[in-house]
């Protein structure tokens, strides 16, 4: 009988902090915002064959993108790389959350190429997310627009678009695919 009573008795406090645990979890979950859960869209390993124009010249690239969750969970860091023997390698890293205080998303891009800039954005729906940086590169407007729209959990269709003065300067899309 005492065999019983100490069995029950650690069976109870075992489900308890199992219980305890369970509900923690559920409350930390509910705590993240929608627009940072989106995010978390990104965490993994991408890569794309992406169709690069660039002075009315195409060039097929292979892109890859590496995200990793900083921050307990509320935002994302990412390592993204082309190489293209006429273009060269690109090497960039970005720095990724929500600030809740305007409700946009922050984008903070630095590469090898010598560019450091922020997007600001916002998710239009929980699969479409758009971002743009408007800044001056010699002493014109600047303007870069990015889409990116997830289908399904393993692909994300992506689209660059920038502008000198109102006039192309690049244009990239392709397909991600988490690997």
């Amino acid at each position: 009988m005492k065999s019983f009573l100490v069995k029950y008795i650690l069976f109870s406090l075992i489900f308890s902090f199992v219980a305890i645990d369970s509900s923690a979890k559920k409350k930390k979950n509910a705590e993240v915002l929608i627009p940072v859960q989106n995010l978390m869209k990104f965490l993994g390993y991408w890569e794309a064959k992406v169709t690069l124009t660039m002075k009315s010249k195409s060039y097929q690239v292979f892109y890859s993108v590496n995200c990793k969750e900083i921050a307990g969970g509320k935002g994302f860091y990412a390592d993204n790389w082309l190489i293209r023997s006429e273009l060269g390698t690109l090497e960039g890293s970005s720095l990724v959350g929500f600030d809740p205080y305007d409700s946009k998303i922050k984008w903070f891009s630095v590469d090898n190429l010598g560019t450091t800039h922020e997007h600001v954005g916002e998710w239009k729906t929980p699969e479409h997310l758009y971002i743009e940086n408007y800044g001056i590169r010699e002493g014109k407007k600047y303007n870069e627009r990015m889409d990116f729209n997830f289908i399904g959990k393993k692909e994300m269709d992506f689209k660059l678009v920038s502008t000198l003065d109102g006039a192309e300067l690049q244009l990239a899309e392709g397909v991600f695919r988490k690997k």
